[in-house]
């Protein structure tokens, strides 16, 4: 078997960590609203680091500064798993409160659990499953506010939420990447 250069291996190393890093930036910027979006970049991110590691490793000659750029990316690799880590345990679980059906997607009323006496609710829209699942805010209360009285389907275009102080909200939903325009933040309890 012929070898492959070592400058051939490490211009084939840099490129898999371009379209690592390339598909990271796409997981962040996320125009498709996953749900599972901050996974796929954690997951993108430590192969990025993983393959520049390995391709300074290859550049660098043996001996001492092989193991020191091991060294540095062993070091890169494990406070981006830590930083993960501490992230993961951050996230807040929502409890589900009630949802609506239509052609794949779902409205759904869910209760934050933030450090506040009064729960905090937000209507969520979500379509398909598994880790494409997409999820997007429609509405997003405030704290001391009851929970939307009624969430609906207008049209396949269109999604409604009403609250239980008679505030009507509407807002238009893209199809394919699941935006929602607009996106409705009220500032108060009492009012709309």
């Amino acid at each position: 078997m012929r070898r492959v250069p070592r400058l051939r291996r490490s211009v084939i190393l840099a490129v898999l960590a371009l379209i690592a890093g390339g598909l990271a930036a796409l997981a962040v910027a996320d125009p498709f609203h996953l749900r599972y979006a901050r996974w796929f970049t954690a997951g993108l991110v430590l192969l990025a680091l993983l393959l520049v590691t390995a391709t300074f490793a290859v550049v660098a000659r043996r001996g001492l500064p092989r193991v020191l750029v091991l060294a540095l990316g062993g070091v890169a690799v494990l406070g981006w798993v830590a930083l993960v880590g501490v992230a993961a345990q951050l996230i807040v679980d929502n409890h589900t409160v009630s949802q609506v059906a239509d052609s794949g997607r779902r409205l759904v009323v869910v209760e934050g659990a933030p450090a506040a006496i009064d729960p905090v609710y937000a209507v969520v829209l979500q379509a398909g499953g598994g880790p494409f699942e997409q999820e997007t805010v429609v509405y997003q209360g405030v704290e001391q506010a009851p929970a939307p009285a009624d969430v609906r389907f207008v049209d396949s275009d269109t999604v409604e939420v009403r609250t239980s102080g008679g505030c009507l909200y509407r807002s238009e939903v893209e199809a394919l990447t699941l935006a929602v325009d607009p996106v409705h933040r009220p500032l108060r309890a009492d009012g709309c």
